[in-house]
């Protein structure tokens, strides 16, 4: 199980994230139409990176309407997107292959960034249960209160490494999303955490899956698709949080056409968000198309440069690592080992660092300084920041790149 957490902990928790802006099967009065204004208003915000206005018009709507557990549970995303973003866990591409919880390195937290989330989610949990105590077919409100343990829970896990507890608190939310679909199969946005959890459950191992069995776990990776997907395009507000888990869950399957799409749709959406943008990089890079990749980059620094949206937010060395790579694959050696030096030079957390030094002995193996490529790839594994990369390096110590390149390294 905690295979299963390592996998999808942080698409689980998106996909729970921004619930629906009204009751399903109901005709809005004018305060759901207030509480969807406010909702859809915030969510432009937060998943554009603007955190600070995404916080201002939460703190609105929860204040407006002190017992709806709208507010505190979109206050708490904030901080909880805040930190997954600054940690790498908003970049698709590192969930590609499980890179995210192969880096060691845990995430930082602010002065005051835990206290606050745990007083929202509290807050969010008490006026939920308030709401199912009043009337225990209020669909929003159970609703919410799974949602907001699917959020919980991304804490647990991405902060605390608690798996267990993270654990515990997916399946809660999941179970109370299936009993509210069994009542109402159109409050389509409860689809997204169990099509999560569903997948997660299909591709562990075989020997893991035997013993969720045993349990009464058991899950179908394309009804697990099908479900996110539905939320993706046919939800009410939960659709942003299940496209980019869509997108994770399709570049899991190598359908990096279908998972471009999906990026594409989202940075259309949020074009302040430079993530969105860097993962569309790292997909024309999977599906070999690097010339239009480099074309995207050099326009992604411009942009960045020039102070556009919140490209400043994005990674030290992210984009140079996308630009060497871009030249790597195809063997244009000279030019890679020169944008992987430019990333070096930009300070990056040590897990990019790594990936950098890593390519960077890629590059300098291609160019036939055998001995520089050496350096670097012990320098990967001092630096230790990742174990797959580490592992990786250890192989490259006895065969050089290309030939040696260990599966998973290169684009398929």
């Amino acid at each position: 199980m905690v295979a299963l957490l390592r996998r999808f902990a942080l698409p689980c928790a998106v996909a729970g994230a921004l619930s629906p802006a009204f009751l399903h099967g109901q005709a809005p009065t004018a305060t759901d139409r207030r509480v969807a204004h406010l909702d859809r208003e915030g969510a432009q915000f937060l998943f554009d990176y603007d955190f600070a206005e995404a916080e201002r018009v939460y703190r609105e709507l929860s204040e407006e309407f002190s017992e709806h557990p709208a507010g505190p549970y979109n206050r708490a995303a904030v901080i909880w997107t805040r930190l997954a973003q600054r940690s790498g866990g908003m970049r698709g591409s590192t969930h590609r292959g499980d890179r995210y919880w192969t880096q060691t390195r845990t995430p930082e937290l602010r002065a005051g960034e835990e206290e606050r989330f745990r007083q929202h989610v509290a807050e969010a949990f008490a006026r939920a249960d308030r709401a199912i105590e009043q009337n225990p077919k209020d669909r929003e409100a159970r609703y919410y209160r799974g949602a907001t343990e699917a959020l919980e829970s991304g804490w647990k896990i991405i902060v605390e490494r608690s798996y267990l507890g993270g654990f515990l608190s997916i399946r809660r939310a999941v179970n109370r999303h299936r009993r509210l679909l069994e009542e109402d199969p159109n409050f389509l946005d409860a689809q997204a955490l169990p099509g999560a959890y569903d997948y997660g459950l299909a591709t562990l191992p075989r020997a893991l899956r035997v013993i969720a069995s045993l349990f009464g776990a058991t899950g179908d990776k394309e009804r697990g698709i099908d479900g996110v997907r539905t939320v993706a395009t046919r939800g009410v507000r939960a659709r942003w949080g299940a496209l980019w888990t869509l997108a994770v869950l399709l570049q899991r399957e190598q359908r990096f056409a279908e998972a471009l799409t999906a990026v594409r749709e989202l940075r259309k959406r949020f074009p302040r968000n430079p993530d969105y943008a860097l993962e569309e990089m790292g997909l024309l890079i999977a599906q070999r198309d690097f010339r239009e990749a480099r074309v995207e980059v050099r326009t992604f620094m411009e942009r960045r440069d020039a102070g556009f949206g919140n490209y400043r937010l994005a990674a030290a060395g992210l984009p140079e690592l996308r630009l060497g790579e871009a030249y790597l694959f195809e063997e244009n050696w000279e030019a890679a080992e020169k944008a992987f030096g430019l990333g070096l030079a930009a300070s990056p957390l040590s897990e990019l660092s790594a990936m950098l030094f890593f390519r960077r002995g890629n590059a300098l193996d291609g160019m036939g300084r055998r001995s520089d490529g050496l350096r670097d790839y012990l320098q990967v594994r001092r630096l230790d920041a990742d174990e797959v990369l580490s592992e990786w390096a250890g192989r490259l110590l006895s065969t050089p790149w290309p030939e040696g390149a260990p599966e998973g390294a290169a684009p398929p």
